[in-house]
C-alpha cells in the first residue's frame, strides 16, 4: 500500500493551499495545536511548516510569538509589486552583462496558464543571474503576490495576450522592448493595487473554512 505524504510535505502544502486561497485571512493567527488537530499531525511538522512559508513570506511573526497570516493592504501590494518589478529588471541586467550577445533560452509557454507563465519567465531570469541574495528577496516577494496573483482575472481580460507578448518581447535580439514590457507588466497592477487588495479582503471575509484534508498521515 502506498504510503500517504510525509507529515511536513502535508503540512506544508495545507498550509499554504489554506492562506493562497484567503481561508486563514491575512493578519490572522495561524495557531499551530489548532493546525495540527486539524491535520492530525503533531506540532513538529507544523512548526516546520510554518518556518518554511515564513521564509516564502506567506507568514510572519508575531510580536508576541507565533505566526500570522500576512496581510497586504493596497499600500504593501504596490510596493511588493514595485520590488517584483525591480528585482526582474536588475536580473536582467545582470544576464545581459553576463551573457553579451547570447540570450537564455525562452522557456516553453504553457498555454491557458498566463499566470504560471510570467511566473516561471520571471523566475528564470532571476534564478539565471547568479545572485542568491536577489533570488531570495525575489522569491519571498513572489511568495506574497501569489495571494494577489489569482484575483488579477477579476481585473484584466487579457492576461494571456500579456503574458505571450512578455515572452516575445524576451525572444528578441534586443533589450528595449523587454524592459519596457516588464514596466507595463507591474504598472498596471501597481495601479490596481488597491483594488486587488479588497477583492482579497471581501474573499477572506465571505469564504467559509474549507473541510479538514481526507489525506491522514502518522504523528511525525
Amino acid at each position: 500500500m502506498a504510503r500517504n505524504r510525509d507529515p511536513f510535505t502535508q503540512a506544508l502544502s495545507s498550509l499554504r493551499e489554506r492562506i493562497l486561497c484567503g481561508a486563514v485571512a491575512g493578519g490572522s493567527p495561524v495557531i499551530v495545536q489548532d493546525e495540527a488537530e486539524r491535520l492530525r499531525l503533531s506540532t513538529t511538522p507544523v512548526r516546520e511548516a510554518l518556518a518554511r512559508l515564513s521564509g516564502e513570506g506567506l507568514v510572519e511573526r508575531a510580536p508576541s510569538g507565533g505566526y500570522v497570516a500576512v496581510r497586504l493592504d493596497a499600500a504593501a501590494a504596490r510596493d511588493r509589486y514595485t520590488m517584483q518589478a525591480h528585482y526582474v529588471r536588475i536580473a536582467f541586467e545582470l544576464n545581459r552583462r553576463a551573457l553579451g550577445l547570447l540570450r537564455l533560452p525562452t522557456p516553453g509557454f504553457p498555454a491557458g496558464q498566463p499566470a504560471a507563465a510570467v511566473d516561471q519567465l520571471f523566475s528564470i531570469l532571476v534564478r539565471c543571474a547568479g545572485n542568491r541574495v536577489l533570488w531570495e528577496a525575489y522569491r519571498r516577494v513572489r511568495g506574497q503576490l501569489d495571494l494577489l496573483r489569482r484575483l488579477e482575472p477579476r481585473l484584466f481580460d487579457d492576461l494571456e495576450e500579456e503574458a505571450a507578448g512578455l515572452y516575445a518581447a524576451w525572444s528578441e535580439e534586443t533589450a528595449p522592448r523587454f524592459e519596457s514590457a516588464v514596466v507595463r507588466y507591474h504598472d498596471r497592477r501597481i495601479g490596481a493595487s488597491a483594488a486587488l487588495a479588497a477583492l482579497a479582503l471581501v474573499e477572506a471575509r465571505s469564504d467559509p473554512d474549507p473541510p479538514a484534508s481526507d489525506e491522514h498521515a502518522s504523528n511525525g
